[in-house]
C-alpha cells in the first residue's frame, strides 16, 4: 500500500462548490444543460441561470433560468470545482 492519504470526496459537497461556476448536466434522456449553478438541494435538485439546451453537441435553445429536478440527472460534470 502507499503512503498517500486518500481525502473522501462527497458528491453534495462538490456540488456545493461549484456554485457560481458553470456545470455541465446530462439528463436520463440525453439533453445536456450547460450553465451557471445558482442554487442546489440534498436531492441534487438544481437551478441553472444563462442555460444552453444541448442535443448531440449541437445548441437547441437558450433559456435564462431553468430547474432541474435530481430524479432526471444521469451525470453532473462541474467545470471549475475543487475537486
Amino acid at each position: 500500500m502507499s503512503d498517500k492519504t486518500w481525502e473522501t470526496k462527497k458528491p453534495l459537497e462538490i456540488l456545493q462548490r461549484s456554485i457560481d461556476s458553470e456545470i455541465i448536466v446530462r439528463l436520463k434522456d440525453g439533453t445536456e444543460y450547460v450553465g451557471n449553478l445558482i442554487e442546489t438541494d440534498s436531492y441534487m435538485n438544481m437551478i441553472i441561470s444563462d442555460a444552453k439546451e444541448m442535443q448531440n453537441g449541437q445548441l437547441v435553445a437558450r433559456f435564462g433560468e431553468i430547474f432541474i429536478r435530481g430524479n432526471n440527472i444521469l451525470y453532473i460534470k462541474p467545470q471549475n470545482a475543487v475537486l
